[in-house]
């Protein structure tokens, strides 16, 4: 129940501006870690990765909403909850949910590169770059051909950055 209401508080908080929206947001990382008080990675580990998985992303959500170390700090926070649920998400295991984990960290690094108090972008469309080639690895062309363009997109996007990056540096 806590990852349900947690879910439609993000898509609500999603939707909504300003500190409305902010608060629903807030309101879903709440009900998603009370969701991972009983959905651990001991007892329910593919549950447990979803749910991580979920928290990451409204994480994400609330730093792209917020500027300076608060927003950074949640970032931080965003990319530790994807990094955790690949331990269950592994490309062995579970290579769809493995590959839509590496495509979610290039989404976070991409926002971290364009973020107020990022020095140096390269770094995270560097990082991003090599999350989204290791998500095309399983996102094939003719099993999941909209995952595969979407994220061929996003490598030509990020690599068109780095350029940029290269050329504003020369």
């Amino acid at each position: 129940t806590m990852q349900n209401l947690a879910i439609a508080l993000e898509i609500l908080g999603t939707r909504t501006a300003g500190p409305e929206g902010a608060a629903l947001l807030g309101q879903a990382v709440d009900r998603f870690r009370a969701a991972l008080r009983v959905r651990t990675e001991a007892d329910d580990p593919v549950r447990w990765a979803m749910t991580t998985q979920n928290l990451a992303s409204v994480l994400y959500e609330q730093g792209t909403r917020t500027a300076g170390a608060e927003g950074t700090a949640l970032f931080a926070e965003a990319m530790e909850s994807y990094r955790a649920a690949l331990r269950v998400r592994t490309e062995a295991d579970h290579p769809v949910q493995w590959g839509e984990t590496k495509a979610n960290l290039a989404i976070l690094e991409e926002a971290r590169a364009a973020h107020d108090t990022c020095p140096d972008p390269r770094l995270h469309y560097k990082a991003a770059v090599t999350h989204v080639e290791a998500a095309l690895t399983v996102f094939d062309p003719e099993h999941m051909p909209l995952h595969h363009r979407n994220e061929t997109k996003r490598l030509e996007r990020l690599r068109a950055r780095l350029e940029q990056c290269a050329d504003e540096e020369k």
